[in-house]
């Protein structure tokens, strides 16, 4: 069954100088404090439902852990820069490589594959234009493509 939990309170003052200790390894001093209050935040949310007090520290530097991971995940999705964006450029050179890499395939696959990749249709596209059922469409596809790892792994 388990422990009891304890309030909330008291896993906060006999654990969070070292969660904080946690957090300033995770994300540096200057966010340190940031990151411990959004995961006592998370953990005080989450405290009523948990159903008995083992392994608690381990619990609290998990939720500290993921709290720290979140951080940098969105400051990697916030990066600030002096220069707007570049235009998104698309390489028109084709070599034939594709064609060569899809040769040895029936040609139903390859017609699946070229309006897929190529033509850059979604499955219901593909359906229409080969004439058979959406289902149809991604079957080969898949088909197809299992079939290229498969010979070049």
């Amino acid at each position: 069954m388990g422990v009891p939990l304890p309030p909330f309170w008291s896993l906060v003052e006999a654990h969070g100088d070292e969660l904080l200790a946690h957090a300033r390894r995770l994300a540096g001093a200057d966010n340190a404090e940031d990151v411990l209050q959004d995961a006592l935040l998370r953990a005080l949310r989450a405290y009523p439902k948990l159903r008995h007090a083992d392994h608690l520290r381990a619990w609290m530097y998990r939720v500290t852990t993921s709290a720290a991971m979140d951080f940098h995940r969105s400051r990697r999705r916030e990066t600030v820069t002096d220069e707007p964006p570049a235009a998104a450029t698309y390489d028109t050179y084709d070599d034939g490589a594709f064609e060569a890499l899809i040769a040895p395939l029936p040609e139903t696959a390859r017609s699946a594959l070229r309006l897929r990749f190529v033509d850059d249709l979604d499955y219901e596209g593909i359906a229409d234009r080969l004439g058979c059922s959406t289902v149809a469409a991604r079957q080969r596809v898949s088909t197809a493509v299992r079939t290229l790892r498969e010979t070049f792994a």
